[in-house]
């Protein structure tokens, strides 16, 4: 909340108190008073309006056998809807939203926690330093974003400063992942990060205890390893997230084999 914001709510209240008595207001509903909530916490934890949870409707009832023209154009529509986004502050910071990128079908979706400095200049996810590494982390266990993978992010815009999305901002955007999913239908999503993995599996354990463990999102397999940054920052991560590259490998392979 800016000062001229707080400015106009304190004279919007002055205005109030000074109605005629016998005016009688509306009762306020549950859902205006925990969204007052969400902005009073926006503003003693981060000094700006945030965000609020955005709910996006989910395309159901889609055939297993939707065509990938009919995928490509829901994820054009969806795309179109994420680039006019304002339900948080992230929106008024950023160049691009980022979407996502890959093919319409994918075996794998990667999810990471959101854009940094190239990726909001560019409008593409993992284009980076850390992009370029997470494309060879997934070349070493066969997989692309080219053939068949896909790549998207918890939020949508680049929180400045490349900081942590909060809470507030994630819940904002993670409707728009839901969506994604199920316009997808991947196979196996692999997140790259505590955060990835926190957003959306509603986690709050540290990485160390993620990792080495498969969950499920909605029915679908779900591994956690490093984020790419993080192995660029401490080298003696990059043995252990290969383990888990290679685990991820075996459980796609198995998965195969089973369906033969």
């Amino acid at each position: 909340m800016s000062e001229s914001e707080f400015d106009a709510a304190k004279a919007q209240t002055s205005a109030d108190s000074a109605e005629s008595p016998g005016t009688k207001k509306p009762p306020i509903t549950s859902a205006q008073f925990f969204d007052s909530l969400l902005l009073i916490e926006d503003f003693l934890r981060y000094g700006c309006r945030s965000g609020r949870k955005v709910e996006i409707p989910l395309p159901g009832g889609l055939p297993a056998d939707t065509s990938l023209a009919t995928r490509k154009a829901q994820l054009e529509a969806l795309a179109a809807r994420v680039s006019e986004c304002t339900a948080c502050a992230l929106s008024e910071s950023r160049t691009h939203t980022v979407f996502g990128e890959g093919v319409s079908d994918p075996e794998v979706l990667v999810i990471g926690e959101g854009p940094g400095a190239e990726e909001d200049r560019q409008g593409r996810p993992f284009v980076g330093a850390s992009g370029k590494l997470l494309d060879k982390m997934l070349a070493a266990i066969g997989l692309s974003r080219q053939t068949n993978c896909y790549i998207g992010n918890i939020v949508k815009c680049r929180p400045p400063n490349n900081r942590e999305p909060t809470p507030i901002e994630r819940a904002a955007c993670i409707g728009y992942l839901r969506a994604q999913i199920a316009i997808l239908k991947p196979r196996f999503i692999l997140c790259v990060g505590r955060t990835a993995a926190h957003g959306l599996l509603d986690l709050a354990d540290p990485i160390s205890r993620l990792r080495g463990r498969t969950f499920e999102f909605e029915g679908i397999p779900v591994v956690i390893t490093f984020h790419p940054s993080a192995l660029l920052r401490d080298a003696s991560l990059k043995r252990p997230a290969w383990e888990d590259l290679k685990r991820f490998r075996a459980l796609i392979d198995g998965s195969s084999r089973a369906g033969e």
